[in-house]
C-alpha cells in the first residue's frame, strides 16, 4: 500500500527515465509549497527531506524505483492512480524546470528561500547561530520528522532531552537511534533522560483531563526525589537552549509540563513551544 506522497513521487517520475536526486528533491520541495506533500529542513544543499528519503527506500524495496547514489529511476511504470489536482500540479512543475540542470535549479530554489542555506556546503545565502540559552518544551505529536527538526532550527535549540520512558515510537524519525541520527546531521545535541519519564502501564486509561492531573499529582511527588536530573537540566539551560522533548502536543496532557512547571518553582524561565 502505497502512501499519496509515495504515488506523487511516481507520478514526477514517470515524466522521465532517470533524475538526479539533488534536482527530485528540489521539485518536491517547491510543489510542497503549493501542496502538502512532504516537509523539508535545511541540509548540505537546502532544502531536504528525511521523510522522502525514507520513502524513497520504501519505493525501491517495492520495486517500483532503483537508486545510485546521485539518481533515482524509475522501473515500474504501472503507478497507482493519483488525485487529479496533484498530478496537475506536478506535470506542471516538471515542464517548468524541464531543462533546469542541478546548479539551475539550486541557484533557482536558493533566490526564493535563503531561509534553507544556512548549512548549505554550495552555498549559504543566510547566517545561522545558535546563540540562546534557556529551557523550552516540544512535542511531536501531529509533526513530521522533518517539521520537528525544522521548528528546533528556527528555535536555535542546541540540546534535545527526550523525557520519555521508552524512547520508542511507530511515528517515523522518532525512535531513539534515529533522532541520534537526524539531529546530529544538522548540529543538535540529542540526548536521553529516561529517569524522568512514565511508565506506559501508568499511562492507560486516560480519558479525561481529572485523569491527566491525577497522574501528575504522583509524577510531582516522584520529582521530589528527583532533584539530581532536574540540576542537570538547569546545568544545560544555563549553558545551551535545551527542549524536552516527549509525545503530546500540549505540554498540559504531558509530564514535560510538570517538569517545567517544577523548574519555574525555581526560578527558571520555561516556555512551550
Amino acid at each position: 500500500m502505497l502512501t499519496n506522497k509515495e504515488r506523487a513521487i511516481l507520478y514526477l517520475l514517470n515524466n522521465t527515465n532517470k533524475i538526479s536526486k539533488i534536482k527530485l528533491v528540489k521539485l518536491m520541495f517547491l510543489m510542497s509549497e503549493k501542496m502538502s506533500f512532504y516537509n523539508f529542513v535545511p541540509y548540505n544543499y537546502g532544502p531536504f527531506s528525511f521523510e522522502l528519503y525514507h520513502d524513497l527506500s520504501h519505493l525501491e524495496k517495492q520495486g517500483y524505483i532503483s537508486m545510485d547514489e546521485e539518481s533515482v529511476s524509475l522501473i515500474n511504470r504501472n503507478i497507482p492512480p493519483l488525485e487529479k489536482n496533484s498530478g496537475f500540479l506536478i506535470n506542471e512543475h516538471f515542464q517548468k524546470f524541464l531543462n533546469y540542470n542541478d546548479t539551475q535549479i539550486l541557484d533557482y530554489t536558493y533566490s526564493k528561500h535563503p531561509e534553507y542555506t544556512i548549512f548549505s556546503h554550495y552555498d549559504k545565502r543566510m547566517s545561522y547561530s545558535r546563540d540562546s540559552t534557556g529551557i523550552v518544551t516540544i512535542g511531536y505529536e501531529g509533526k513530521s520528522i522533518d517539521s520537528f527538526l525544522y521548528e528546533l532550527i528556527l528555535n536555535k535549540i542546541n540540546t534535545v532531552l527526550d523525557v520519555r520512558k521508552n524512547a520508542y515510537s511507530m511515528k517515523f524519525g522518532f525512535m531513539k537511534n534515529k533522532l541520534i541520527n537526524y539531529m546530529g546531521k544538522i548540529g543538535i545535541e540529542y540526548l536521553h533522560m529516561p529517569e524522568l519519564g512514565i511508565p506506559s502501564d501508568q499511562r492507560k486509561n486516560l480519558d479525561t483531563y481529572l485523569d491527566y492531573k491525577a497522574l501528575f499529582a504522583d509524577y510531582e511527588k516522584e520529582l521530589a526525589g528527583k532533584t539530581t536530573y532536574i540540576e542537570r537540566i538547569k546545568e544545560i539551560g544555563a549553558e545551551k537552549k535545551i527542549a524536552l522533548m516527549c509525545f503530546e502536543k500540549d505540554a498540559k496532557y504531558c509530564h514535560r509540563g510538570v517538569i517545567a512547571e517544577r523548574l519555574r518553582k525555581d526560578g527558571i524561565e520555561v516556555c512551550n513551544i
